[in-house]
């Protein structure tokens, strides 16, 4: 069983009938490294060669599993347990969706996507390499308590963050992946907005172990900024924020578009394949999210402070990007990634 599969163990039954586990083999591979890189790295070709193998074993163990519940469609969200499914139910010639989040296929939908009898994706479709006939832009399912948020609830968390009608409140939220740079960019360059700007408050979901990031401030500013490792539920801060500065993934990208926030995105360069460079560019050809680029803000703090200030500045840029972020998200992903499966269940549509 591997690092997650603990997740659906106590699955509701109503919804999850059984779970099959199986063997699958995942091919590391980091943005930017050139080939020679690879070759030396002899740690990482270790465990590549090893799941190669755990590739091939998962490969067969799908091939007798899908024989054996014979599905009558698939559903692979991508990662890297899709591929031995993937390649088993093309033997069986059993149908199977793709469904990609980002903007940038990952690995494992680029192999197995060209027999997906469709191809979901999470962006607008002109983004993805697929033919457009089989292209479908069904969005990416996220949770109701970010789709269906209320003007009380938003009220009420910011009552408990002791806010004013007047305060603008920033919420930045990094992700444990990158977020320690994130975080750094951060606290470089908020420093003299929250001096000049009496109104402005952060609160700041901060990587592993790095509460006190802001501990260097002087003490006056301390009762602006609210930092904690984790948010619960993320919804409501969300929903009390007045703009949000975030990474580019896709799903929480979503999130925030349901709540009409407008964004700043600091892709991390780093990822595999970059995806989060081409998250990026597609909501700033939307005019959807301001993007800082990170190396640039690493060096130049006011890359970031420069963003921040004409979201706070502009109440017509900033009604517009959260208003182009709204329209351009999918708040019903899951009601169409049903119909779609069903509709391929039954042999209609595709």
């Amino acid at each position: 069983m591997g690092l997650f599969g603990h997740i659906l163990e106590d699955a509701d039954t109503h919804f999850i009938d059984k779970t099959y586990y199986i063997n699958a083999g995942k091919y590391r591979r980091y943005n930017g490294q050139s080939i020679l890189s690879r070759i030396v790295d002899v740690k990482t070709l270790f465990f590549n060669l090893r799941d190669i193998v755990k590739l091939l074993i998962g490969t067969v163990e799908s091939f007798w599993l899908l024989i054996r519940i014979r599905p009558n469609v698939i559903f692979i969200k991508g990662g890297y347990v899709g591929v031995p499914v993937g390649l088993a139910a093309r033997f069986l010639r059993i149908p199977y969706v793709t469904h990609d989040s980002d903007a940038l296929p990952g690995l494992t939908n680029r192999i197995i996507a060209d027999k997906a009898r469709a191809n979901a994706v999470g962006m607008p479709s002109g983004y993805y390499p697929y033919p457009l006939e089989k292209t479908k832009y069904v969005g990416i399912p996220i949770t109701k308590d970010f789709t269906e948020i209320s003007e009380e609830t938003r009220n009420k968390k910011r009552k408990e963050l002791d806010l004013k009608a007047s305060d603008f409140l920033v919420l930045i939220t990094g992700g444990s992946n990158g977020a320690l740079r994130l975080d750094n960019i951060v606290h470089d360059s908020i420093k003299e907005l929250l001096e000049s700007n009496p109104r402005l408050y952060i609160v700041h979901q901060v990587g592993k172990d790095n509460e006190e990031i802001y501990s260097d401030y002087p003490t006056h500013l301390h009762s602006k900024i609210r930092v904690a490792a984790f948010l619960r539920p993320l919804s409501e801060y969300i929903s009390a924020a007045d703009a949000v500065i975030a990474r580019a993934g896709a799903t929480t990208i979503t999130e925030i578009g349901a709540q009409k926030k407008p964004l700043i995105l600091v892709p991390n360069p780093y990822l595999s394949g970059g995806h989060q460079l081409k998250n990026a560019r597609v909501y700033k050809d939307k005019n959807a999210a301001l993007v800082v680029n990170e190396n640039k803000a690493l060096k130049d703090p006011q890359a970031l402070a420069e963003a921040i200030k004409e979201i706070i500045s502009s109440s017509e840029l900033s009604d517009e990007l959260g208003e182009n972020l709204h329209k351009v998200t999918r708040r019903d992903a899951a009601k169409k990634i049903s119909e779609l499966l069903i509709d391929i269940a039954h042999k209609k549509g595709i």
